[in-house]
């Protein structure tokens, strides 16, 4: 007898071979658990392969059968998961860490809907996981075997779907559909295919008749009838301060390069923004020291919602109040008194400071490959030693209280 005859998961009622276009579905069809473990493998299966919607499908069909009783939803949360990782030969990695808390559930809470699953027909075994070192024995590193599930759908779907079937086992084939599962078939493309039904209000309808066409000549282009309106080409001009030529654009963008990484409140502008909103100031021709230093004596809030804006603001100040752009750098400027020798030596100082470059730093030889390694396996170590150590109060859910008792029960072994 072969593998597959043994397998639990199938059609009881269904002929071994319908004739084509014979419905196999019968009232006596129905599914039974796969309690075995020997026959939860990808070799020993009943069920065949599937992609993602299908195999959605056939775990929702399955529970809703109400065969298996810790089936819940939260089985069909786990199977959704699943198939949104499913690559393109229908495997998914479990990834069991990972998963129970994206899912805000308990790690065993999990592995009973995996198994309950297994159980249903849905998912099988690819891969069994291993805990086992698989890297070279003195390499200091240490790598598992991940657990790889295979999706399937099990036979008595296809038999209840109306689904022809080539083949036995996890390489069997869909190959068509029966009379009745065509229908089905049908009914279920047109339902995914309807529009979702909102209950909103309907909007009003005006009563009003849609303007007429006039006809003149043969021509099948016509106008409506009434005046229309002539659309005009919207404007935009550039003010006269801020136009520049792409040689004095380019200047611009250097100049707001160099201010910007001086000038802290500015650093959170874009550079051609930046370089805009400075084009009126590089114009009357201040050096970018000069306008660095300026910018650094305004009073402004120490992160602005908009620099660029900021600048060009107090710009247009400026030149509504008709005062020299070079005598702006501070926001109370006295009207018509030379700034003292205490101001002007304190503006070049800041010039000076700001035009200095700072002296080469000699780059750090890297640590060797070993200390890096043992720096991280040390930082490891202590997290892993700090997690196991907290109690029940500093634990915000049963299930991280739950992964700490484990993760302790691991480390005595």
């Amino acid at each position: 007898m072969m593998q597959h005859a043994r397998a639990p998961v199938q059609a009881i009622a269904a002929s071994p071979s319908p004739r084509h276009g014979e419905d196999r579905t019968s009232h006596k069809s129905r599914l039974l658990l796969v309690r075995d473990h020997a026959d939860q493998e990808i070799n020993t299966t009943a069920s065949r392969r599937t992609r993602r919607g299908d195999f959605l499908r056939a775990a929702t069909w399955a529970i809703a059968q109400g065969l298996h009783p810790k089936a819940s939803p939260t089985t069909l949360r786990v199977a959704r998961d699943l198939a949104a990782r499913l690559n393109a030969d229908g495997h998914v990695a479990y990834c069991r860490d990972t998963m129970w808390p994206r899912l805000s559930i308990s790690r065993r809470t999990l592995d009973r809907h995996i198994a309950v699953l297994r159980e249903l027909g849905p998912l099988v075994w690819a891969v069994h996981g291993s805990r086992s070192n698989s890297r070279p024995a003195g390499s200091g590193e240490w790598a598992g075997t991940a657990t790889i599930y295979a999706a399937v759908v099990p036979r008595a779907w296809d038999d209840a779907f109306g689904h022809r079937v080539r083949g036995h086992g996890y390489h069997a084939r869909h190959i068509g559909f029966t009379d009745h599962g065509r229908q089905m078939a049908i009914a279920d493309a047109r339902r995914r295919a309807r529009p979702a039904r909102h209950g909103d209000t309907p909007s009003c309808k005006s009563n009003h008749l849609p303007p007429t066409a006039e006809m003149r000549g043969e021509k099948n282009n016509t106008r409506l009838t009434g005046s229309t309106r002539p659309r005009t080409p919207r404007q935009h001009g550039v003010p006269e301060p801020y136009q520049a030529s792409p040689d004095q654009a380019a200047r611009a963008i250097s100049v707001a390069a160099w201010v910007r990484r001086r000038v802290t409140w500015t650093q959170g502008e874009g550079l051609r923004r930046l370089a805009f909103a400075l084009r009126p100031w590089i114009a009357v021709g201040l050096s970018p020291a000069d306008l660095a230093a300026d910018l650094s004596a305004w009073h402004v809030p120490r992160r602005p919602a908009s620099p660029a804006s900021l600048i060009m603001a107090r710009w247009n100040e400026t030149v509504s109040r008709d005062e020299p752009p070079a005598e702006i750098g501070s926001k109370h400027t006295p009207c018509g008194v030379p700034p003292n020798a205490a101001f002007l030596a304190a503006i070049d100082k800041v010039r000076a400071r700001l035009t200095r470059r700072p002296p080469p730093v000699e780059r750090e030889p890297d640590p060797p490959g070993f200390v890096i390694r043992d720096q991280i396996l040390a930082s490891f170590a202590e997290a892993d030693r700090a997690r196991r150590a907290r109690t029940a109060e500093q634990c915000e859910t049963f299930a991280e209280w739950e992964a700490v008792c484990d993760a302790r029960e691991r480390a005595l072994w």
